[in-house]
């Protein structure tokens, strides 16, 4: 029987006891047989074989039977704006409200998905959405908002078909030069942004630049980075250009985004820098299914999905091979192709173009968590972790597929979902 639980402070010494036939712990360790996760309140307190765990008389039972339990994968790229297309059109035509309704839903599939945590990376609606999730108005996934990124004029991010004021009103900080660069980080943290996001690339969704066309000096983008880092911030950055990843980088940016044109360069700056790479892997999927059925997709950015196509492998393997911390978030955002509820399918492509299931189960966990910055939370089964926990029916090592039949949530050591 498939149900949801809102979610309930009861007693915070409450025991559960997580029992499955296998447990990934996400450090990248072999597998728990027989496991046993043991949850006091919120808080994991221990994990381990059924033979090696004493069970804490008087705790609730869950015996799961044959499935994997680890923890609630992290998703570090997605946008949630409650759109259902690609026309650029759709937040001025569409009711706000009904935007608004749409986005809970979609942080309804993201936990049912089993993602447990979201950094959104652009989305005027995700930072009320984190307040109501965190107020328990909705269910949801912990968020992590960047609000509205920062781009510059005729960058990627200014819808360059509306007037300037009309872009700032849809939720773009559009900033030029390092003082008004500046201005734009304050403000964005002014809105309560967990992350600032800023484009120091062109892109394949803006009509007028390039993937591979360097935007922002490396001047503006320290005025960005510093007003971030001085309140504990992190900084990440649209970055599909080589040299639009370099600039980001020596300008103190935490994360590149996408870096669908990665060279030799790059992957030494991002090691030495200790950069995640969060390649939003799952669109070169997204590309390809495209061309046969763009849905609304205007011509610029099919024109441009084709360009990305064959350098997007490459990319990634380069950096996966060289040792580059890599984090999974497709950049899905609710239209066709890219609805949220099928986020796992990062995990599926990169283990399609040759990583290990392991490695990308790393990714979508432990290196999502440092990603974020927030390591010492989530993104491992450990003691005095907080208890995300998911249940898969089945083995990703053997089947990654497994990913996406989520059959058990847990958030916080609060049950959510629940098909077993």
């Amino acid at each position: 029987m498939k149900y949801i639980l809102e979610r309930t402070h009861g007693d915070e010494s409450e025991i559960k006891v997580l029992r499955a036939s296998k447990v990934i712990t996400g450090t990248g360790s072999e597998p728990i047989d027989d496991g046993v996760i043991v949850v006091e309140g919120n808080t994991i307190r221990e994990v381990g074989s059924k033979s090696g765990v004493k069970l804490p008389a008087g705790a609730s039972e869950f015996n799961l039977g044959k499935v994997t339990l680890m923890p609630g994968m992290i998703d570090a790229h997605a946008h949630i704006l409650g759109v259902r297309s690609y026309s650029s059109a759709e937040t001025i035509t569409t009711p706000h409200d009904l935007l608004v309704l749409r986005a809970a839903e979609d942080c309804l599939k993201l936990l049912k998905a089993g993602f447990t945590t979201v950094r959104d990376c652009g989305s005027s609606i995700a930072l009320s959405l984190k307040r109501a999730i965190n107020s328990d108005v909705i269910p949801g996934p912990s968020l992590y908002a960047a609000g509205r990124p920062l781009s510059q004029t005729a960058g990627h991010g200014d819808e360059h078909y509306l007037p300037r004021a009309e872009v700032i009103k849809q939720g773009v900080l559009l900033c030029d030069g390092p003082d008004d660069c500046r201005r734009a980080a304050r403000e964005t943290l002014r809105d309560g942004a967990d992350l600032i996001k800023v484009s120091t690339s062109g892109g394949v969704g803006s009509e007028k630049d390039n993937p591979w066309d360097p935007q922002f000096t490396v001047e503006e983008i320290k005025a960005i980075t510093y007003e971030a880092h001085v309140v504990g911030k992190r900084v990440a950055t649209h970055a599909q250009g080589a040299q639009g990843i370099k600039n980001a980088i020596i300008g103190g940016v935490d994360t590149v985004e996408h870096g669908f044109f990665l060279d030799d360069e790059c992957i030494k700056l991002m090691l030495e820098h200790g950069i995640s790479y969060v390649p939003t892997f799952a669109l070169v999927e997204v590309y390809k299914r495209a061309i046969s059925n763009p849905y609304d997709m205007p011509e610029y950015r099919l024109r441009k999905q084709r360009m990305c196509i064959e350098a997007m492998p490459r990319s990634l393997m380069m950096a996966y091979k060289a040792g580059v911390k890599i984090a999974t978030g497709p950049d899905y955002f609710g239209a066709a192709l890219r609805e949220h509820g099928d986020n796992a399918d990062e995990l599926l492509a990169m283990v399609k173009y040759g990583m290990k299931p392991m490695d990308v189960i790393v990714a979508a966990t432990k290196n999502g968590a440092e990603c974020i910055g927030i390591q010492d939370k989530v993104g491992t089964l450990a003691e005095g972790k907080t208890a995300d926990i998911i249940a898969l029916q089945g083995d990703p090592l053997q089947e990654i597929e497994a990913v996406k039949r989520v059959c058990f949530v847990m958030k916080g050591g609060s049950v959510f979902y629940k098909t077993v």
